[in-house]
């Protein structure tokens, strides 16, 4: 039998946004598609071993001279890890609370679906990070793996560029994404994640594509 709640209907009515034909939905796929490709070109530009961003991300993720810098790899995936399982969640949990629901132990994700404006970017934060994490790891894998077999010159200046723009996309996704939306600020969220993700997709093009 249905409890009262489950009566009702699982969704609110959702705000009013832009609306798509045909024709502007296939732009918006291209659109949306070219920019993760140009982000991707931008990320691996200003990320270079000896360019500022790449020295300056390297800095912040030795912490300023105390983690060794063949540590940097490591060190972003423990940050990452630390926002994704750690950090995030806690904020999840607090914006359910926030919500007109509230948080209930026995079934947390039912509430989830009636937030709106500061407790569901709570908790979207917190989902993000979950969808991203997998495919960071998964690039970082391949990255160590580079790595560890081969010590040519061409190979460790590969090795050296991908770990920043890992780096690039830790420090997108941690330190911009989660401030901006949880600050409600779209476009620097925006411009966060697609840096992020463009990051990611150099390294995939240049383990791919790359003469080591």
């Amino acid at each position: 039998m249905l409890s009262p709640d489950e009566t009702q209907p699982l969704l609110q009515s959702p705000k009013r946004g832009i609306s798509l034909n045909e024709k502007t939905a296939i732009s918006t796929i291209i659109a949306i598609t070219l920019g993760f490709s140009l982000s991707g070109i931008i990320a691996w530009w200003i990320t270079s071993p000896n360019s500022l961003v790449g020295k300056a991300l390297g800095t912040f993720f030795t912490l300023f001279g105390l983690i060794s810098d063949e540590r940097v790899l490591e060190s972003c995936s423990l940050l990452y890890a630390f926002f994704a399982y750690a950090f995030t969640p806690g904020i999840s949990v607090a914006g359910v609370g926030l919500g007109t629901a509230g948080y209930t132990h026995g079934d947390p994700r039912h509430a989830k679906l009636f937030l709106t404006g500061l407790p569901a970017r709570m908790t979207a934060s917190h989902q993000n990070l979950l969808e991203t994490f997998p495919i960071y790891a998964l690039v970082a894998a391949l990255t160590a793996l580079l790595g560890s077999r081969s010590l040519s010159a061409p190979a460790v200046a590969l090795y050296d560029h991908a770990a920043n723009l890992l780096a690039l996309h830790v420090f997108c996704k941690t330190i911009i994404y989660i401030p901006a939306y949880l600050q409600d600020l779209g476009e620097l969220r925006s411009v966060s994640h697609f840096l992020g993700i463009g990051a990611l997709l150099a390294v995939l093009y240049q383990l791919t594509f790359g003469s080591y």
